[in-house]
């Protein structure tokens, strides 16, 4: 359940420096790939699969089209798939947003990897055995994605240094030495923390997140953003909002029964329509 989130700029060894420390401790690792993962609904995973951290942002009127079904759905799906590896291994994730998917928990550690821009040009050229200029081109290309890809679904910056635990400037610390200090500072701070409400934690999120899921599926489609949900405990879920009449409540409290190790669902609903103009 500890858990090491790695963000990283194109061609910092961010990757390569995340699988090792993963090795290090015993981890198990993940990266943007894991979005494979999803399996609660198909329309999700293609949504997933679609939208890994690579791809550009979308464009403004897709963006406005998707804004309370797609962009929602994915990073539902996303959050429950990364609660759910964290609750069953000790994990490094790469990417993906992991590190404010997971903001608040107690039982991670947030790494930020960057490098030298001429460090990353020679390298990437080497690799790829491309002229400079090009390389600088697909560096700013990739550096953009994952830009867009923060502020459209989480509306963060990418490289925001107050949202992690430590940054690492691949070209000034050697990779055994970033190593070093990563595994010796994890070790210090997970054994400070209470693994039982770490644990708490997570499956009180991973409840909520698979009421969102079967919330955003066809039928209530259309109170997706009305109706939110509390884990009060890891088996007892509060509903909240507004919903369009008492056929409609049974209908989703019907629903809800389907999650698996729910004991309690309390009622703090309202009827009522709210409009579909926008203003």
């Amino acid at each position: 359940m500890m858990v090491i989130t790695v963000s990283r700029s194109y061609g910092s060894a961010g990757s390569l420096f995340a699988r090792r420390l993963a090795e290090n401790l015993g981890y198990a690792y993940a990266d943007e790939s894991f979005v494979n993962c999803i399996g609660y609904d198909s329309g999700v995973s293609e949504a997933l699969l679609a939208s890994i951290e690579d791809e550009p942002s979308p464009s403004f009127f897709q963006r406005a089209k998707d804004m309370l079904t797609r962009k929602s759905s994915f990073k539902t799906a996303l959050s429950a798939c990364i609660y759910d590896f964290a609750l069953k291994n000790d994990i490094v994730f790469v990417g993906g947003g992991a590190h404010l998917i997971l903001e608040g928990y107690p039982g991670m550690v947030s790494i930020q990897v960057v490098r030298n821009l001429s460090d990353r040009i020679r390298d990437i050229a080497a690799d790829k055995n491309i002229p400079y200029e090009e390389a600088l081109r697909l560096i700013e290309k990739k550096d953009k994605a994952k830009k867009n890809f923060i502020s459209y679904y989480f509306d963060r910056e990418l490289f925001d240094p107050l949202k992690f635990h430590l940054t690492l400037n691949a070209s000034l610390v050697t990779l055994d030495n970033a190593i070093d200090i990563s595994v010796n500072y994890a070790n210090k701070y997970f054994s400070g923390v209470d693994h039982e409400g770490a644990e708490t934690f997570l499956r009180k999120r991973l409840l909520e997140k698979k009421a969102e899921i079967l919330l955003s599926r066809q039928d209530f489609a259309g109170d997706f953003g009305r109706i939110s949900f509390e884990a009060v405990d890891v088996d007892v879920l509060s509903v909240k909002g507004i919903i369009g009449g008492e056929e409609k409540k049974k209908q989703l409290f019907k629903t809800l029964w389907n999650i698996r190790g729910l004991k309690k669902v309390e009622d703090n609903l309202k009827f009522g329509v709210l409009s579909r103009n926008l203003y």
